[in-house]
């Protein structure tokens, strides 16, 4: 158990925030792919993976996020990028077709599923965290993402800051259906690994 944990360990003191990737560095489709998967099997609140994973792999789409991301370094210089978009609006609504197709994927079905998923629906919508909570989301699975590059030796980079319409217009993707939750660059750095500076353990936690 002490080397599991030790191994999972050294990923999470490898992974920084890189902002400058090496030109040299070009990922095959398997290894997209991984990070892809990494990302896929990530939670999601109710089991419902609102998410959908746009992928930037080219130099002028590369070129083009950096633009749309306040031509920020680490995007310019990545090897890949993937921005994930949530979904939004009405498609969370507990009689529609989205929760319908995803619920039936569990024991019970939708008959099942509703009753528990209708009551946090209508607290999300009583004090205006619908979108909140979506994005939320793309949080988890972006964190299985960047851990899964550092499984594999590869760096990454999350990226809050962009042009959201802008965003969704290059990407061609409704605004009423679609909303971005966060960008993140990939590649092999090209920069001293930057330290690690966190919080000692006993300032963070409090037993009750």
């Amino acid at each position: 158990m002490k080397a599991k944990a030790g191994n999972y360990l050294s990923l999470l003191e490898r992974r920084y925030a890189c902002k400058r990737f090496s030109a040299e560095y070009k990922p095959d489709k398997d290894t997209i792919s991984y990070i892809l998967e990494c990302g896929r099997l990530a939670p999601s609140s109710f089991g419902l993976e609102p998410w959908h994973f746009m992928v930037f792999s080219s130099d002028d789409t590369i070129k083009s996020l950096g633009d749309l991301c306040f031509s920020q370094e680490a995007v310019y210089t990545s090897s890949f990028a993937v921005t994930i978009l949530v979904r939004k609006g009405d498609c969370y609504e507990s009689d529609s077709d989205f929760i319908r197709t995803r619920s039936e994927r569990f024991p019970g079905g939708y008959g099942v599923f509703r009753p528990d998923y209708q009551p946090y629906h209508e607290f999300l919508q009583s004090v205006h965290r619908t979108e909140h909570w979506a994005r939320a989301q793309s949080y988890i699975a972006a964190s299985f993402m960047m851990l899964g590059a550092a499984s594999i030796g590869l760096d990454s980079c999350p990226i809050e800051g962009f042009d959201e319409d802008a965003l969704l217009r290059f990407l061609k993707k409704d605004e009423q259906q679609w909303l971005p939750g966060i960008v993140l660059a990939f590649g092999k750095r090209d920069e001293e690994i930057r330290q690690k500076i966190r919080q000692p353990l006993e300032n963070l936690v409090e037993f009750i």
